[in-house]
């Protein structure tokens, strides 16, 4: 009973919050187009704005990180030998503005893992020899983004996370 009082008193947005969340969906609403009309699909795009601090993101558009993701992926959706499997391969998109460990490992069936980018063979799985960690991920269909403050790599991540999701798909 506590467990879900809890749970639905977390989804409950302050009055700030909707205010933000109404002024993302509509500042994200042209890329998130642009993205389906890329792409052949009809994705929409999941936040948590119940962990939104406007002092995290005090003169930041966080708007613009979530728009990066979903260029990233109708850029990519332009490539007519990647348009029909990432149409498949992203069923959602996701823009988090923090990580929640016990909300995502209830959310996961109680797992989570996670690789040591350090170790040889995860360098080897990851396809590639750059440790620095990822804000973006794929998971079970979700292209997912962690949303920093002043995460400039967010149009790269998305590309290789995309391709590494591609090359995945061919073996």
């Amino acid at each position: 009973m506590v467990l879900l009082a809890t749970s639905a008193r977390a989804d409950e947005l302050k009055p700030f919050q909707k205010e933000a969340k109404l002024s993302f969906e509509k500042s994200i609403s042209s890329a998130l187009k642009d993205a389906n009309t890329a792409c052949g699909t009809r994705l929409k795009v999941k936040t948590n704005f119940n962990w939104f601090n406007p002092k995290d993101w005090d003169g930041v558009g966080y708007e613009d990180a979530c728009k990066e993701v979903l260029l990233g992926l109708a850029a990519m959706c332009e490539r007519p030998e990647h348009k029909k499997a990432l149409a498949k391969k992203v069923t959602g998109v996701a823009c988090q503005f923090t990580w929640n460990l016990p909300a995502d490992v209830a959310q996961n069936g109680g797992m989570y893992g996670a690789l040591n980018p350090e170790h040889l063979d995860n360098k080897k799985k990851a396809g590639t020899n750059d440790t620095r960690p990822r804000n973006v991920s794929m998971w079970k269909g979700w292209l997912l983004y962690q949303m920093h403050k002043g995460d400039k790599t967010i149009a790269d991540d998305t590309r290789t996370v995309l391709e590494e999701a591609l090359k995945a798909g061919s073996r």
